[in-house]
């Protein structure tokens, strides 16, 4: 059983589906999920959005200004945690947008 709060919304971009939950008062936390691993070429891709730490089993990049983004490929899963500066709509627009860089990544090559 899990200990995560129920989604509020779920949505597809894709091949990517969004789970959005309630983070706190001021950001929701936004959990990508796709079907098969991610593709490695994404790491490259996303480390060139910030700074990139950790190891090819779990990752994270902290995109500047905008969230921080942890990433276990071969479970095919990100966790998105918005900056608390950015206002809930850019915080979700944000997210869906790196919810389509990732879903246009796995199309060109899969997992």
């Amino acid at each position: 059983m899990s200990n995560l709060p129920p989604p509020l919304a779920e949505l597809v971009v894709g091949c990517v589906r969004v789970l959005i939950r309630y983070g706190c008062v001021r950001r929701d936390q936004y959990e990508l999920l796709t079907d098969c691993a991610l593709p490695n070429a994404l790491k490259g891709t996303l480390a060139s959005l910030g700074e990139l730490r950790g190891t090819d089993t779990l990752y994270t990049v902290d995109v500047p200004a905008t969230h921080q983004i942890t990433v276990a490929p071969a479970r095919g899963r990100i966790v998105v945690m918005p900056r608390l500066s950015l206002d809930r709509p850019t915080q979700r627009h944000n997210a869906l947008e790196l919810a389509a860089l990732v879903s246009a990544q796995c199309q060109k090559e899969p997992g």
